[in-house]
Formats: structure tokens, C-alpha cells, sequence
């Protein structure tokens, strides 16, 4: 699979989601989920028509800091008021050679400094770290990690273990993905203590690239042995909680879905949103087009009414309730809800945008109660004026500025949004909940 410029993707902390209000299904938008106005108007096309949301932006990581190119990738976690911040730092390439997995958190609004939670997998003689095209040209693969997913096993969210999780994203020339599989860290529920983490890098997954990719020689191996987490199973079936499906998997990275019209794999699923309704309700994600032909740039929608998540991914490797929708959506985007009288549902991409700039603004789209239909929008950024780092992988080598791989969670009576602008820079923005559009 090509992971072709990051489309759709999404992860949502499944602490965003309390009881839901009452939502019923409305077949008359369920294929037709874009009613957003147009950006521009035809008469008037120097101006824009959606309005810029207020918000307060924070600066996190800037790669060039401590010599490299990229910082990606960033997922966001609500732990009982702790926010959690994991995203990838690359050298040279994103997912190639030396990419490793950070952390930081915020108690009281303000960052910590980023930490290493998984360190790069790096050969004792890989001592100095060279572009991908030069592992391309001598048949190396390249061991990489990507930020996945934080999650909690036992009891509640107040007194349970939380685990940060990472996901091998191997690069393999000419241009595909062999993932090795999945390792975890537990994180300590008081980071205020002096430590972040609650003991070593551990492996969730595994398979037969963990061993022709040489991860028992790096580190993983050197020093961590190798270990298999204690919570093995525990954590991998947090990890297929309909509400907390990480967008990136290894079946996926090597095997695409293929969607409910036969013809176009899908890859980078959405968390779910619960939708309640008549018996027990449904739940609602969206799915990037990754096909390597005939992409249609558009997002995919699924729906599934059993709550266990038995019946879909990664339950199943079943995409015949996979449908397109009309949503253009370049990139990756995260999809979750606000709770209260009348439940939000909240779309942050790049969407409604075209092919060639559909990166440069990120919107925040709304739909509300019954009506699936998304109708609102506003821009969160769109000021991106910094020069962009080109890598020597083709897919990621673009230099027009944007703002890319969203991820929220809802914080009291806030949003709070992070993304990479320009691949280069971690931040987030910090949205009051009412002045969502």
C-alpha cells in the first residue's frame, strides 16, 4: 500500500465520547454528506466566505530544534484532565530510516518538553542517518515508527492503566509499506511525578518482517529484549474498541481493504462516532481512499449497528458496508463528537479543497441531532508561510506549505486540535467549544 500524502485518517480519545444524545438514521444524506457552503462565491471569487474560528495556538515541537527535517504524525489523548501529545520525528524522511515516536503533556495548559517514548530502531553500525534514497538504492529496509494510539485496559478510565502505543511503518523500495508490527509503553498517570513512563518498550504484534527487518538487532532487541507486553491481550482488544480503532494498522499497511463498490482500497479508518437510535444504536466512521489507480479523492463511509465492533475492522477484513460519499478529502482527518442536549459530530481535514491546494487550509467541519449532514464550516489555519523541508521520497515530496494529520479531544468546554504544519512543526489549537462553527 502507498500511503499517498496522508489522506483521511482520524483517532479520537475514547474519553471525548460520553452518552450520547438521540441520533436517527436519515437516508435522504447519508450518501450526500457535504452541504457545507461553497469557499468562495462564483460572483465574488477573491473572497472567501468561511470565517476564520478563534483559537489559541501553542507551538510543541519544531524538527529543525535538534537537526531534523520532520515531526508528524500527532495523536492527542484526554487522560481525566492530562492531555497526552505522541507524534513521530524523522531525520531524514518521514517513515524512513531513524523515525522514532515522542511524547508530551500538558496539565494545566502548558507543554512539557518532548520526550523519546520510542526510541528509532537504528543497527549498532547505523550511526550516522542517511535519506531514504540512499537505503533505496542498496535494498535496505527502513525501520520506522509511527504514533498510534494511547489506550486504557481495567476498570475505569479513573484508576486503569494507560498504555502508549506505536506502529511499525517499514519502508521498502520501491515504494511500499512492510509494517512489523505493534509495541506499547505504559505511561505513568501522574507525569507531574518526575517520570512519564511506567516501565520499557514492549511488543504487542509481531511477524515475519519483525524478523527480516532485523528489529532484534536494534535496540528492541539490545536492550529491551524483545519483551511481549504483560497486557498483550488486553491492549490489543482496547485497540478494537469501535471508539478507539487506531487509523493505522499492520494488516492494513499490507493489505488494503477493498470497499462495498469493489474497486477502490480504503486504509486509514476514523474512530467511531455513536450514534443512538432505535434498539441499540449504531456507530459511524469515515475511510480514506488509498487506491493506487482510479483514486477518487474522496471519503468513505461506514455504519455499523453492532455495538461490539464484531462485524467490521478489524473484527473482520469486510468492506462491503464501505460506501463513497461526496466529501473531498485529501489527507488525513479525525472525526469525534461533543455531547450534550443535541450531540455535535465534528470533522477537522483539509476537505472542500482541491487536488492541488488541499492541504493549505485546515477546516473544521459540524453536523448536529438528527441531520448526519455536515453544513457548517469555518478555518482553523491557514497561514502557513514557513519554508517546507523536502525529503527524497516522492510522496512526501511537496514543498507548498499546509497543515496536516489532525487529531482532538474535548476538554471541558473546549476543543483542542493538534497537526503538523508543514510536516516540520507540532502544534495545537485550543478552540472554545462554542465558538465551534
Amino acid at each position: 500500500m502507498i500511503p499517498n500524502k496522508i489522506i483521511l485518517l482520524s483517532t479520537l480519545a475514547a474519553s471525548a465520547l460520553a452518552a450520547p444524545s438521540r441520533v436517527i438514521k436519515r437516508q435522504s444524506n447519508e450518501d450526500n454528506l457535504w452541504q457545507v457552503p461553497a469557499e468562495r462565491d462564483p460572483k465574488q471569487p477573491g473572497q472567501i466566505k468561511w470565517t476564520q474560528i478563534n483559537s489559541v495556538i501553542t507551538p510543541i515541537d519544531k524538527a529543525a530544534d535538534d537537526n531534523r527535517k520532520f515531526s508528524y504524525y500527532p495523536f492527542l489523548y484526554n487522560m481525566g484532565g492530562t492531555l497526552f501529545l505522541l507524534f513521530s520525528g524523522a531525520p531524514e524522511d518521514v517513515d524512513g530510516m531513524g523515525q522514532d515516536v515522542r511524547i508530551s503533556y500538558s496539565t494545566d495548559g502548558k507543554w512539557s518538553k518532548p520526550e523519546i517514548a520510542f526510541p528509532a530502531a537504528l543497527l549498532p553500525n547505523q550511526t550516522t542517518i542517511q535519506t531514504s534514497e540512499y537505503y533505496c538504492k542498496r535494498g535496505i529496509p527502513q525501520r520506522a515508527l509511527q504514533a498510534l494510539s494511547i489506550v486504557y485496559i481495567g476498570g475505569d478510565e479513573s484508576d486503569a492503566t494507560y498504555y502508549a502505543v506505536a506502529q511499525s511503518s517499514d519502508n521498502v523500495c520501491p515504494g511500499h509499506t512492510e509494517s512489523a508490527g505493534r509495541i506499547a509503553r505504559k505511561l505513568s498517570r501522574d507525569p507531574l511525578s518526575g517520570t512519564t513512563f511506567s516501565g520499557d518498550p514492549c511488543w504487542i504484534e509481531t511477524n515475519e518482517y519483525t524478523g527480516s527487518h532485523e528489529w532484534a538487532e536494534t535496540v528492541y532487541g539490545t536492550k529491551y529484549h524483545m519483551k511481549v507486553c504483560d497486557d498483550k491481550e488486553k491492549i490489543l482488544a482496547a485497540l478494537k474498541n469501535p471508539q478507539a480503532v487506531p487509523a493505522q494498522a499492520t494488516s492494513l499497511f499490507n493489505a488494503p481493504l477493498i470497499a462495498a463498490d469493489g474497486k477502490h482500497n480504503v486504509s486509514y479508518p476514523t474512530n467511531a462516532v455513536y450514534l443512538a437510535g432505535s434498539g441499540t444504536g449504531r456507530y459511524m466512521r469515515f475511510w480514506s481512499d488509498v487506491s493506487v489507480r482510479n483514486r477518487t479523492g474522496n471519503a468513505f463511509v461506514e455504519f455499523t449497528s453492532d455495538i461490539t465492533g464484531n462485524n467490521w475492522f478489524p473484527a473482520t477484513e469486510d468492506g462491503s458496508k464501505i460506501e463513497q460519499t461526496n466529501i473531498y478529502s485529501s489527507y488525513k482527518a479525525w472525526f469525534g463528537s461533543s455531547e450534550s442536549a443535541t450531540q455535535t459530530r465534528v470533522y477537522i481535514s483539509n476537505s472542500g479543497m482541491n487536488s492541488d491546494s488541499s492541504q493549505e487550509i485546515l477546516t473544521v467541519a459540524t453536523s448536529r441531532g438528527d441531520d448526519l449532514a455536515f453544513r457548517n464550516i469555518g478555518i482553523l489555519r491557514s497561514d502557513s508561510k514557513e519554508k517546507v523541508p523536502v525529503g527524497t521520497r516522492p510522496i512526501y515530496g511537496s514543498d507548498v506549505p499546509g497543515f496536516y494529520w489532525p487529531s482532538a479531544v474535548f476538554q471541558g468546554d473546549q476543543m483542542v486540535v493538534a497537526y503538523s504544519e508543514n510536516m516540520a512543526n507540532i502544534e495545537v489549537s485550543t478552540i472554545k467549544l462554542v465558538d465551534l462553527p
